[in-house]
């Protein structure tokens, strides 16, 4: 299933400070998370950087999410998931997707201000998602990150600065994002526990390194990072 990127959150996601990681739990959540929860289709998106220029890669992202999906199926009994929601309708996938997203963005730039994304409330479809399928919880994954192409230092250190450029554009000053030039890859994930009774983000954490998003061992050693303090491991 095709998916369509969303610039603003894979711009925040990429403030890739080496091993970063930023997590937020509400109270409640932390005495009653259950043991397993289920969990959308991880949403994937990879972009690819050759010498001047940078562009979201449909075939990096859809090799990507084949990817990381085999290592959660693959790994599952390591990890906090009871199964795999799959939505059918293209149209309310990418609703869920783009709203979804902003979401993590958000929960990421609060975690930055270390405010408290757990007093905000979910997107009306994903509501509707957890409402018409009675899911209490509901996991969301995300997934960004680039690989280079054609490496050049001289190039990627004005993509680097272009990049910085934009995000703090589009951001309103409240992100500079810089691509190392020494790096190849990076990938970034960020996970989000949806508490449907209390409408609210009950859950939140963000990993992110220079890993290669189409490498499994990467993969494996950020999803590892990324549950390892979930609420009751």
């Amino acid at each position: 299933m095709k998916r369509y990127p969303i610039l603003l959150f894979l711009l925040s996601a990429l403030l890739l400070t080496s091993c970063a990681s930023h997590r937020t739990c509400s109270a409640y959540f932390k005495k009653n998370a259950p043991q397993t929860i289920p969990i959308v289709q991880p949403y994937v998106d990879i972009y690819e950087a050759s010498r001047r220029e940078t562009a979201y890669s449909d075939s990096l992202s859809q090799l990507a999410s084949e990817l990381l999906g085999t290592v959660l199926e693959e790994n599952m009994a390591q990890f906090p998931i009871s199964e795999f929601i799959q939505i059918d309708d293209d149209e309310f996938d990418r609703l869920i997707g783009r709203e979804g997203a902003e979401l993590a963005s958000l929960a990421r730039e609060y975690s930055y201000r270390n405010d408290d994304i757990t007093e905000t409330s979910l997107p009306e479809s994903l509501r509707k998602l957890m409402e018409d399928n009675d899911f209490p919880y509901l996991m969301l994954l995300y997934e960004s990150g680039f690989k280079r192409l054609n490496y050049n230092v001289a190039g990627e250190i004005a993509l680097s600065a272009g990049m910085a450029v934009l995000t703090t554009v589009l951001t309103g000053g409240m992100f500079t994002a810089y691509f190392n030039p020494s790096s190849p890859y990076s990938a970034a994930f960020t996970l989000l526990v949806a508490d449907r009774d209390r409408n609210t983000v009950a859950y939140y954490n963000s990993v992110d390194g220079e890993s290669d998003p189409l490498n499994r061992a990467h993969v494996y050693k950020l999803l590892h990072r990324l549950f390892k303090k979930f609420p009751g491991r």
